[in-house]
């Protein structure tokens, strides 16, 4: 069986791979080719808040501050990006914690 990646999953490959080289230039232009093709805001910021774990904070960071460039930049020329899908708060008895270590002991 072979799987073949859509035009927004494509996309997703050079913003992941220019946030963690460091090349703003050319994630610049990855953003807005990610955005052309159907990614959402929030789904670019997730990918974004990711790279931190493979790539360090420093990388992230400049990555969403890149991104936030590109937004105000599109948003300047009447561009009108989609936010989509919000995140689900947790339950308000969940313990951070408390999941944590259970996730933990159950890898190990």
């Amino acid at each position: 069986m072979q799987y073949q990646l859509d035009a927004r999953q494509q996309a997703i490959i050079p913003i992941a791979a220019f946030t963690a080289t460091g090349q703003m230039e050319k994630l610049d232009v990855a953003l807005n080719a990610g955005l052309d093709a159907g990614l959402t805001l929030n789904e670019v910021k997730e990918i974004l808040l990711q790279l931190y774990a493979y790539c360090g904070f420093p990388r992230s960071l400049n990555g969403l501050s890149c991104f936030m460039s590109v937004v105000k930049s599109r948003s300047e020329k009447g561009l009108s990006d989609d936010e989509g899908r919000t995140a689900t708060p947790p339950p308000a008895d969940w313990n951070s914690v408390q999941a944590g270590s259970l996730t933990q002991t159950q890898l190990v």
